[in-house]
C-alpha cells in the first residue's frame, strides 16, 4: 500500500517527521517498507497483514496516525444525505440477489453525465499511487475506493439488456470479456452479474467490457457491494488474475460502510461529471451491519500482558483507536467495535490493541521465572540422537528419503505381506493410500525402481514410523530405520551399523538387520528399540602406562560361525583382553588381531601365554576350529 504524504494530511494533522512518524508507525504494527521523497512529496510504503483490510486505504492510515498523534480524523464532507434522497424521476432496475454469495448490495443509478478526463487534481493522485487515469466516472471510482477502502463499479445503464442484474454463481467454462478486453473461461462458483443476456460483470475482480463506462455513456448504476472473501479468493486464483479490489474483498470489506462509499462517489460524481440521481438508493442486505460490542475486563487485561497499566490509560488508547469505550465501574469495559474493524471478534484482540499503542518498547525486560524442569515429559524425543544417526549415514554415501506412511494393497502383495494383518485406513481417498505401513522397506524399495534409470549408484535411507497389528486394539506404532544400497557389499553395511552401534554405545549384532536381495544389500532395525538401548552416558579412561602386547591368531573353521560370535568367545578369556578385531579372511582360515594390556603393571610372556591358551581351547570346544 502506497500512501503520499500530501494526500495523509488531508484527513489528519501530522506533526512528526517522516521518518520518526514511519518509527511510529512500525512500532504499533504498520510495518512501514520505505519512505520515498518524489518532487515536493513523501511516499510511504507499507506491509499491510492479511487481518487488517482497513489498513488499504488512505483513511485507514490516517485513523492509525491519528492514533499515534491524539488527532481526530478529517472525513471528506460530502453535499449529500443519501439516507433522505428523494429523486425527480426513477429509472427502472430489477435486481436479483443472494445473501450468501453477496451479502450487501447498494447502489444507484445517475442520468445525464458527460464521461470526459478527469481534473487535474483527481488525475494526480491516482498517478502517485500508481494508478492509471482512465476517464472522470472510472477515475472517481478508484479514487473513492483508494480513499475509503470499499471496492465501487459504475456500470453503463443503458447497456444492462433488460433493465435486469442477476447475482449469481459461475456454472463453469463460461466466456467473459473484461473492461480492458481481455477474454476469460470462468470457474465453477464464481461469483458474477448477468443481465437478461449477457454476463456484464466478474463481481470484486473485473468488470464486463459489455457494461462498461465509456465517452458515449450518459446513465451510470453505481455498484459498491460486499463480497464473500473465500469466493473472490477461489476465483481469483483460479484465474490468475488479481485487482485491488479483490485483494480488499478477500480480507473483508467494511459491509458498514457501503453507504457511506456511495454517498462521497456519487457527490464527486455530480460535481465532476454532472447528471442527477434518477433513483432511489439500493440497498439489498439480510442483516444490519451494525457496530458491535466486545466486553473488556481490566483485571485479565493486566494478567495477560504481565504488567499494571492504569484504567485512564486504557479508556485512553481505546478512545483514540475510535473503540467508543464506556468504563462500568467495576472490572469491565465495554467497547463498540465499528464496522471497519473485521479483526476486532474478541477480549483477546482489544488486549492487543492496547499493548501496540502503549508501546512494547514499553514494557519491562524481565527474564522468566521459575525452576528449571528436571524431569524428562512423557512425550519428549531426543532428535540429537536422529541427527547422530543421519549424520553418520550421510557421511557414509546415503541420501535421506522420507516417503507416505499409506499405501497400497499392492505393495503389500509385493513383499508377501498378508493385508489383512495390517491396519486399514475406513475411507481411504484412493486405493493407493489404503494402509498404513507396517515397513519402511516399502517405500524404500519403490524409490530405489524410481532412481534405477538415472542413477548407477544409489544408496537410500528413511527414519519413521510403522504401523503394526491387524486391529486397533492390537496397534503398535514403532520408530523404525532402513536403507537400501547397491553399491557396499554385505560387510560395508556391516560396518557402517556397527559404528553407529558404537557411537550410540549399544553391543548388539549388525548382522541380523541386514538382507541380502538380487539388486543390493537392504536392512531395516528397530529404531525404538535402539534408543531404549542406546548410552548417552561415556566413561573416559586415562591412557594406559603400561604397553600393550600384541599378536595376531589365525583359525581354521570348518562350520557356519558368526565373526561376532567368534570374537565375544574369545574376549570372555580374560579382563587383560583390551580388543579383539577380525584382521584377514581366507576359504576357512580367519585372523583376528589381539591386544592384551594390564592398567597397573606389565606384562609377561607368560601371562600372555595362558590366556593364549585358554583361547584356543575355547575355539577349539565351541566352534570345532584349530589355530593354524
Amino acid at each position: 500500500m502506497v500512501a503520499p504524504l500530501s494526500w495523509l494530511k488531508e484527513y489528519v494533522d501530522i506533526t512528526l517527521s517522516p521518518e520518526k512518524l514511519g518509527e511510529k508507525l512500525t512500532e504499533v504494527g504498520l510495518g512501514t517498507e520505505k519512505i520515498t521523497k518524489i518532487d515536493n512529496d513523501i511516499f510511504f510504503e507499507f506491509e499491510i497483514t492479511p487481518n487488517r483490510p482497513d489498513l488499504l486505504s488512505i483513511i485507514g492510515i490516517a485513523r492509525e496516525i491519528a492514533a499515534i498523534e491524539a488527532r481526530q480524523i478529517k472525513y471528506p464532507e460530502t453535499r449529500i444525505d443519501i439516507k433522505n434522497i428523494k429523486p425527480k424521476k426513477s429509472l427502472p432496475l430489477n435486481i436479483q440477489t443472494e445473501s450468501t454469495i453477496n451479502p450487501r448490495f447498494t447502489g444507484i443509478i445517475v442520468d445525464g453525465i458527460k464521461v470526459k478526463d478527469s481534473p487535474k487534481w483527481l488525475s494526480e493522485k491516482l498517478i502517485k499511487i500508481g494508478q492509471r487515469p482512465i476517464n472522470n466516472i472510472v477515475d472517481i471510482t478508484n479514487y473513492v475506493m483508494f480513499e475509503l477502502g470499499n471496492p465501487i463499479h459504475a456500470f453503463d445503464y443503458e447497456r444492462i439488456n433488460g433493465k435486469v442484474m442477476k447475482v449469481h454463481q459461475a456454472k463453469g467454462g463460461e466466456k467473459f470479456k473484461s473492461v480492458d478486453g481481455l477474454s476469460y473461461y470462468l470457474p465453477k462458483g464464481a461469483v458474477i452479474i448477468s443481465d437478461r443476456e449477457n454476463i456484464i460483470d466478474l463481481c470484486g475482480i473485473k468488470g464486463g467490457f459489455n457494461s462498461g463506462t465509456f465517452e458515449n455513456t450518459k446513465t451510470i448504476f453505481i455498484r459498491v457491494p460486499v463480497e464473500v472473501p473465500v469466493l473472490i479468493r477461489r476465483a481469483s486464483q483460479s484465474l490468475g488474475l488479481r485487482s485491488e479490489a479483490s485483494s480488499i474483498f478477500e480480507r473483508g470489506v467494511n459491509a458498514g460502510g457501503t453507504p457511506e462509499a456511495l454517498e462521497r462517489c456519487l457527490d464527486l460524481i455530480l460535481e465532476i461529471a454532472g447528471g442527477e440521481i434518477s433513483s432511489s438508493i439500493f440497498d439489498i442486505k439480510k442483516e444490519d451491519f451494525a457496530p458491535w460490542v466486545v466486553n473488556l475486563s481490566y483485571e485479565r487485561l493486566n494478567k495477560i500482558l504481565g504488567i499494571t497499566i492504569k484504567k485512564e490509560i486504557v479508556l485512553n488508547i481505546l478512545k483514540k483507536l475510535n473503540l467508543s469505550p464506556k468504563d462500568t465501574g467495576k472490572d469491565l469495559i465495554k467497547v463498540v467495535i465499528p464496522t471497519y474493524r473485521n479483526d476486532l471478534k474478541i477480549e483477546e484482540d482489544l488486549i492487543e490493541e492496547v499493548a501496540r499503542l502503549y508501546g512494547y518498547n514499553n514494557f519491562p525486560k524481565t527474564i522468566p521465572e521459575g525452576e528449571i524442569p528436571t524431569k524428562t515429559i512423557l512425550y519428549f524425543k531426543n532428535y540429537l540422537i536422529d541427527e547422530k544417526v543421519k549424520n553418520l549415514l550421510k557421511a557414509d554415501g546415503f541420501s535421506e528419503i522420507y516417503s507416505y506412511s499409506l499405501i497400497s494393497e499392492k505393495d503389500l502383495v509385493n513383499l508377501n505381506i498378508n493385508s489383512d494383518k495390517v491396519l486399514r485406513v475406513d475411507n481411504p481417498v484412493s486405493r493407493e493410500f489404503e494402509y498404513l505401513r507396517p515397513t519402511l522397506k516399502i517405500n524404500l524399495l519403490k524409490a530405489f525402481v524410481q532412481n534405477k534409470p538415472n542413477f548407477e549408484k544409489i544408496n537410500l535411507f528413511e527414519m519413521g514410523k510403522v504401523y503394526l497389528g491387524p486391529t486397533l486394539d492390537e496397534a503398535n506404532e514403532l520408530y523404525m530405520l532402513s536403507g537400501i544400497s547397491n553399491e557396499k557389499n554385505f560387510y560395508e553395511i556391516k560396518g557402517l551399523l556397527e559404528r553407529i552401534f558404537e557411537e550410540l554405545n549399544i553391543d548388539e549384532d549388525p548382522s541380523r538387520f541386514i538382507d541380502v536381495t538380487r539388486d543390493g544389500v537392504i536392512f531395516e532395525l528397530n529404531f525404538s528399540d535402539i534408543l531404549e538401548k542406546t548410552k548417552l552416558e561415556r566413561v573416559y579412561k586415562p591412557i594406559p602406562k603400561y604397553p600393550p602386547v600384541v599378536e595376531d591368531i589365525t583359525i581354521e573353521i570348518s562350520g557356519i560361525a558368526k565373526t561376532g560370535e567368534i570374537i565375544n568367545e574369545i574376549k570372555k578369556q580374560s579382563t587383560i583382553i583390551e580388543s579383539v578385531e577380525l584382521k584377514d579372511m581366507f576359504k576357512n582360515n580367519r585372523t583376528f588381531h589381539i591386544i592384551y594390556q594390564h592398567r597397573e603393571r606389565n606384562l609377561t610372556n607368560e601371562e600372555v601365554g595362558k590366556i593364549r591358551e585358554k583361547i584356543i581351547e575355547a575355539v577349539q570346544q565351541k566352534f570345532k576350529a584349530k589355530v593354524v
